[in-house]
């Protein structure tokens, strides 16, 4: 008997009337007390013909059964065979196992590995499976991964196709311009100084433009601190003296919560919004430039607004895709708006705007506002 509950320590014997009269040791665990193999079980296999009779179970007994325990809170069934007693012929014994279709059948029913035979092929069986289900998860890993990088390199070889664009067309023919001014007489040269000037300080905007591009793919995020009030009149006083501009700045800042970014992007996207305000207002309109900043403990919202040149509503879907200009006339280089919208996304927030021609410009960012670790 011994050896019978160590190769099949979830058999049943059965006396003639069906009764359990012993279970093995791991039967035990499953069922709470002997009883009737009716109360405590189904037929699964075979599905029809079979009764819960000795007679009709001897009759199918060159089958495998599956049988189901009854009243389980997880299904659980059990594969295996019924034989008569070679010395007690009133006696039926059930010798199988579980038929478990996944690792949790075993969790859900608190089985063990130790509960199974040795030779019992349902605990190869299901470890096979775990191992196929974690190469699939792996492989589904690994097919998401590639998927990433491989949107990531499209966005980057767009992004390169439209740098090596605007380098042999925006770039170049500035450059030859400012060649051939170079190369007529010197009273031409000094007169179309301002020209040339001009015209290598928007190529330098660009190159610097670019350089922030390149910082904001390869720069970690740094959080620190940000004194808001300070950085902005900063920012506004610089431009102000490069543009020769003294548009009056009406500045707002609600600071119910210290200020914490990653400072760099944050002094950039500063830096061209208000550049821009400046660049595009319209000083005969008694222009201003309004900044309201309100920074809570989860987030903060930006607000930059002007009565500058606006843009045209039909143009707005298109402001922040790189090198895109709203007219032949425009003063940018179609860089600036892209870098803003890169860095907001960087830093997991959203940008908006809302303009007029001719009346006037909002930008309104979102962002979260950190917690330093």
């Amino acid at each position: 008997m011994q050896t019978l509950k160590k190769l099949f320590p979830f058999f049943l014997r059965l006396d003639r009337d069906l009764l359990i009269i012993e279970r093995g040791p791991s039967m035990e665990k499953l069922l709470s007390a002997e009883g009737s193999f009716e109360t405590y079980f189904r037929f699964i296999r075979p599905n029809f013909g079979v009764t819960y009779s000795f007679d009709s179970i001897v009759e199918f007994s060159n089958q495998v059964f599956i049988i189901e325990l009854k009243n389980s809170p997880n299904t659980l069934r059990f594969k295996g065979q019924f034989i008569i007693h070679h010395e007690l012929d009133d006696e039926l014994w059930f010798c199988g196992s579980p038929w478990l279709m996944a690792m949790e059948n075993m969790n859900e029913n608190n089985l063990v590995v130790t509960d199974f035979a040795l030779h019992d092929t349902a605990i190869d069986t299901i470890l096979m499976m775990n191992q196929n289900l974690l190469s699939m998860e792996d492989s589904n890993k690994m097919i998401a991964d590639l998927k990433q990088k491989n949107e990531t390199l499209e966005k980057i070889n767009e992004r390169l196709d439209s740098i090596i664009y605007a380098i042999t067309h925006d770039f170049r023919a500035p450059l030859l311009a400012s060649i051939g001014l170079l190369q007529l007489p010197d009273s031409l040269v000094h007169e179309n100084l301002p020209d040339v000037l001009h015209t290598l300080k928007k190529l330098d905007r660009t190159i610097i433009h670019l350089n922030e591009l390149t910082k904001n793919d390869k720069i970690e995020l740094k959080l620190s601190k940000i004194d808001i009030t300070a950085l902005i009149e900063e920012i506004y006083s610089n431009y102000q003296i490069i543009y020769q501009s003294n548009i009056p700045l009406n500045l707002t800042i609600i600071e119910d919560s210290p200020m914490v970014s990653d400072s760099f992007r944050i002094r950039t996207i500063l830096n061209n919004l208000i550049s821009n305000a400046i660049k595009y207002s319209k000083p005969e309109n008694n222009s201003f430039i309004a900044i309201k900043i309100h920074v809570k403990s989860d987030d903060l919202v930006i607000e930059i607004s002007d009565n500058g040149e606006g843009i045209d509503e039909k143009n707005l879907k298109d402001i922040f895709k790189l090198f895109y200009r709203a007219s032949v006339k425009s003063q940018g280089n179609g860089i600036g708006l892209y870098v803003i919208k890169e860095m907001v996304r960087f830093l997991n927030g959203t940008v908006s705007v809302i303009s007029k021609k001719g009346i006037g410009t909002t930008f309104t960012l979102s962002l979260p506002n950190q917690q330093m670790a």
